[in-house]
């Protein structure tokens, strides 16, 4: 891999370049100086003008208001009143003229104003010290229009320039004003003054002024220059002294290279080394193994930096490689797909370093290394793909150490429980817990965890707003190659919809949904469970069944709206008149319903709710606009006396609300043996 040194350049060139810098720092330095010069002359005369316009105005309104005091009541107003109805030509004419130019060339005396011009409302001039202009229409003068809006308005105007407002030249430096004269009663406009004032000697002591100003900063850069030189020049002669010392450190560096290359060689990365003038490139042994090449195949050779490289990642590689030649990275490190002898592409990390560069500081020439990164590079993108997974799945996923303490969630945790990662990280997940769950509960869940590595199950938490919600949870244990716990992995998903859903399934299949009583599938089971609770402990029960009275007539006559309404006001009521939670109301037909009674002690405890029952049926029911009043048949049977099971004991009951009501209706009818079906 020997190759000869770079030529260092000459100390003649280095020289030439040295004074060519110079040389051009001289003369940008020289023409910046000038243009800063000529830029603060420009904004010293601007700001000055600027001033000198603005404390002229500010006289010409005072002395237009001492004017208007002198003359407005009884010369010009009254020229404005005469003059309204002559046209333009005619105005020059007025004999009030001559008196009021009189007085206001008096008013003038020893001021630097040489004209005044007075306008009316529309524009035209009714007088001027200058004869000659009354009359002239002023009405498109952007001054004129200004002043008349009420707003003061002045210009400088130098020697034969052209001046904004009057559009004329002027033969000398003035300002010229346009001031309105405000009506001190009414505060309306009445009319305008236009003043001159004769601005020649401040003109002059202003480009006096901007002159000195000029060659003084001049002065002050050009010494400036001069330092600044003499820095650059000393700096210059230091950075030449630093040249041929770097020039020996090269050299120096060229003697150890060939070591650096061999250590290179001995860590199993290819070598790797580039001209960047030539295009030659030297590849070390183990950098043609590493692509399937032969000492042959990759002999000495020109070749693109770049010819092997995967297309993909080329926009890349070049980034990479500008910013270090730039300066933007201290080194130069990227990685690519490069294709080997066989077609195939292989993962590869590439460094390398200039070893070499021209007078200006451009790279010639570089060595660097291929190292294979195709197995961790494939880790890399396994790890990727299981956080991509993690980082989207719906359910909501976390990781415990083997403390329990939290280390990491995923986005759909935050959804699900409200605590973002920042609220959890740190701590345990019993800040979900509910408290809805006994100590047993958890107890059970870690020996499934420790003895069986897992457990999953149905648990109730809490959000962190506070709401209770289901949850389907599985909790996994992850273990070391030597079998220690190192986590604990917990997936869950919420479930409270679907658990609400299964709820209002169960509630409308053994629920009436018109009246919410129980219906009749409910009311089967419990009376099961009620006769055989009395049996085990030897006690009494009593079923009533109860039929509406006067039910049809409400549904024919008002409607079923108003019998459904009446059904659940039935229901209310039903339920008022049985207060233990043990003893049931429910709805088993259209208006039939029954009531049963547990523990009952005897017949006369169920008579007095079977009264009260009645009683509470018969009084009138409000049903919007209309007042309804409707009765009740009852039948009671009693367990064990009238049925020593569910069939016998309806069968019984329902037996005896059918007398009642073949007996006239609106009463209470225990069944007793005498009674059948038939009767």
């Amino acid at each position: 891999m020997d190759k000869p040194t770079d030529t260092p350049p000459s100390t003649r060139a280095s020289g030439a370049e040295d004074l060519r810098l110079l040389r051009f720092f001289s003369t940008a330095s020289l023409v910046a100086f000038l243009v800063v010069a000529v830029l603060l002359g420009y904004v010293f005369k601007t700001l000055s003008v600027d001033n000198l316009v603005n404390g002229y105005q500010s006289e010409h309104v005072n002395h237009a208001r001492i004017i208007a005091n002198e003359t407005w009541d009884d010369h010009f107003d009254p020229l404005i009143t005469i003059t309204a109805p002559l046209p333009s030509d005619q105005l020059a004419a007025s004999p009030h003229i001559a008196e009021i130019d009189q007085h206001i060339k008096k008013l003038l005396e020893g001021t630097k104003i040489f004209k005044i011009k007075v306008y009316d409302l529309k524009g035209r001039t009714i007088y001027s010290t200058d004869l000659r202009q009354i009359g002239q229409d002023k009405s498109a003068n952007a001054g004129v229009i200004a002043a008349l809006q009420g707003q003061s308005s002045s210009a400088l105007v130098h020697h034969d320039q052209l001046s904004t407002f009057e559009g004329e030249l002027t033969n000398q430096d003035m300002v010229e004003s346009y001031i309105p004269r405000f009506d001190p009663a009414t505060g309306q406009v009445t009319g305008v003054f236009e003043i001159y004032r004769d601005a020649t000697g401040l003109v002059k002591e202003i480009r006096k002024r901007q002159i000195e100003l000029v060659g003084a900063v001049i002065g002050l850069l050009a010494l400036l220059y001069l330092v600044v030189f003499s820095i650059v020049k000393r700096a210059q002669d230091k950075l030449t002294a630093q040249g041929r010392e770097r020039q020996k450190v090269q050299a120096a560096l060229a003697e150890a290279e060939e070591r650096w290359k061999f250590a290179l060689e001995g860590s199993g990365d290819g070598v790797w080394d580039r001209n960047l003038t030539s295009g030659e490139v030297v590849f070390s042994s183990r950098y043609k193994e590493m692509y399937g090449f032969s000492d042959a195949d990759l002999a000495d050779r020109n070749e693109p930096w770049d010819a092997r490289v995967h297309p993909d990642d080329l926009p890349q590689v070049l980034a990479d490689r500008d910013a270090y030649f730039r300066g933007a990275t201290s080194t130069y490190v990227s990685e690519r797909r490069m294709q080997s002898k066989n077609g195939s592409w292989k993962w590869v990390q590439s460094r390398g370093m200039v070893v070499s560069r021209d007078a200006q500081g451009r790279p010639l020439r570089m060595i660097g290394t291929h190292s294979d990164i195709s197995e961790r590079h494939a880790r890399e993108q396994e790890l990727q793909l299981s956080s991509t997974v993690l980082q989207t799945v719906d359910e909501a996923v976390t990781v415990t150490d083997a403390d329990n303490t939290i280390v990491s969630v995923n986005p759909a945790f935050t959804i699900i429980t409200g605590y973002t990662q920042r609220d959890v990280i740190g701590k345990t997940p019993s800040l979900l817990a509910s408290g809805t769950h006994d100590r047993a509960f958890y107890q059970d869940m870690w020996q499934q965890i420790n003895t069986q590595g897992g457990w999953h199950g149905e648990i109730r938490n809490r959000r962190k707003s506070g709401q209770l919600y289901v949850e389907w949870l599985s909790i996994k244990r992850v273990c070391d190659t030597k079998g220690q716990v190192t986590h604990y992995v917990a997936v869950f998903s919420d479930i409270s919809e679907r658990k609400a859903s299964e709820e209002r399934m169960h509630h409308l299949a053994h629920y009436d949904v018109l009246t919410d009583l129980p219906n009749r599938v409910l009311f089967g089971d419990r009376l099961t469970q009620a006769i055989a609770s009395a049996q085990r402990d030897n006690r009494h029960l009593a079923l009533m069944f109860i039929d509406l009275d006067k039910f049809k007539p409400v549904n024919d006559e008002l409607g079923h709206p108003a019998g459904d309404q009446l059904l659940r006001a039935v229901a209310k009521r039903l339920r008022q008149c049985v207060l233990r939670d043990s003893d049931t109301v429910a709805r088993v037909g259209g208006d039939e319903f029954v009531v049963m009674l547990h523990d009952v002690e005897s017949e006369q405890d169920a008579m007095t709710v079977a009264t009260k029952i009645r009683a509470a049926l018969e009084q009138p029911f409000e049903l919007g606009e209309h007042t309804v009043s409707i009765s009740s048949s009852v039948g009671v049977a009693m367990f064990p006396q009238h049925g020593a099971n569910e069939s016998a004991l309806v069968k019984n009951a329902d037996i005896a609300m059918y007398h009642a009501k073949d007996a006239g209706r609106n009463r209470v009818q225990f069944f007793h043996d005498g009674l059948s079906a038939s009767e």
